[in-house]
């Protein structure tokens, strides 16, 4: 794991929900249907002297269900992140008690499902395939336990994908390393999931190289973009669940490259995979701690940027977006709160917010 509108940047310059985790290179780089109407044209939330687009909430104290109702009443679909693969290897105590919470927290309005894993076996302790799988049913049984009809959704980097291994032997090479350093997130292994039903949605990485890498292969970063998309297509994974795409581009006071970086980034992270099929793009993220640091799309004060013009344009054009928010990282003062429930909601159809299962 940017734009053009200048009447809506004005907008959203006076205007202000984060959670999950990034690609292994943030800076460089589910079944069910829900209702993700957006408006004709987002504004990009109110001023301070305009009425807020829903009522300054009167919080409850529970900061999780406070997040998720005030984001469902602006038409924002819910879903709950949690680390699940790390509970699982901790034990069954560990696995039981947060299955019990995501039981409850899904009796909130508007949840569609449940985030249960960061980049499925890459870098997260599952050691192979099957113990992936093993890991995927008992997910899926214990939630559908605890909550019928919501949906499980994991995230995937697939490092095999960007290495394009049908385009000769160097990327063979590349290929093969990758498989055998991650083989729970090989592509063979991401299929058998899909295949056995055990995802209902899937947000994929296709673990981008670096620029010079693709330069010496004679494509651009773009161009192996398209060429990973379209081997998914190809291979039929849009059939198989509802497929997503996932890029992170928040940065230290928000996203900071300029405006032809940011339209070159929304075309590749955003538009080629649309193109492909994808259904919705998750951006990470909206503000989160992260190495150290405080990462974010929008800059200090929530002052826009030109990757949140290229978003805002692709909202207004239909394209589902999803982002992250951490409750913990939401603002205390609920006129505060609501406004910057407002700004996400011009330009995120869905949200995965932290459960706060550790």
């Amino acid at each position: 794991m940017r734009f053009a509108a200048p009447a809506l940047a004005m907008l959203i310059l006076i205007s202000g929900c984060s959670g999950g985790s990034p690609e292994a290179n943030p800076t460089n780089a589910s079944p069910g249907t829900t209702n993700t109407a957006v408006p004709a044209q987002p504004t990009g939330g109110p001023t301070p002297s305009s009425p807020s687009a829903a009522p300054a909430p009167a919080l409850s104290g529970d900061r999780y269900a406070d997040l998720a109702n005030a984001l469902h009443k602006r038409g924002v679909a819910i879903w709950w992140e949690t680390d699940l693969v790390a509970r699982w290897l901790e034990g069954p105590a560990a696995f039981d008690a947060a299955i019990a919470r995501l039981g409850e927290l899904a009796k909130e309005p508007g949840v569609v499902g449940f985030k249960v894993s960061d980049e499925i076996g890459y870098k997260d302790g599952l050691q192979s395939m099957a113990e992936a799988a093993e890991f995927l049913k008992a997910a899926k049984t214990r939630l559908a336990q605890v909550a019928p009809g919501k949906q499980l959704l994991v995230d995937a980097i697939v490092p095999e994908l960007g290495c394009l291994p049908w385009r000769g032997n160097n990327q063979q090479g590349c290929a093969q390393r990758v498989r055998l350093k991650y083989p729970a997130a090989t592509a063979a292994a991401l299929e058998s999931y899909l295949r056995a039903k055990l995802i209902d949605r899937l947000d994929l990485s296709t673990g981008l190289l670096e620029d010079a890498t693709y330069a010496k292969w004679g494509l651009t970063k773009r161009e192996a973009q398209t060429d990973a998309w379209n081997r998914v297509k190809a291979q039929g994974w849009p059939q198989l669940t509802i497929l997503q795409a996932r890029k992170a581009l928040a940065e230290p006071d928000g996203y900071q490259g300029d405006a032809g970086q940011a339209s070159e980034d929304a075309a590749t992270y955003v538009d080629v995979p649309v193109a492909a099929g994808a259904r919705a793009v998750d951006i990470w993220t909206w503000r989160q701690q992260y190495q150290g640091n405080v990462v974010s799309l929008l800059g200090p004060g929530l002052s826009p940027n030109p990757l949140w013009s290229e978003l805002v344009r692709r909202r207004g054009e239909g394209r589902q977006l999803a982002t992250h928010m951490t409750p913990s990282q939401m603002p205390t003062d609920r006129v505060a709160f609501a406004h910057e429930c407002d700004l996400a909601a011009a330009v995120f159809s869905a949200v995965f917010v932290a459960a706060g299962t550790g």
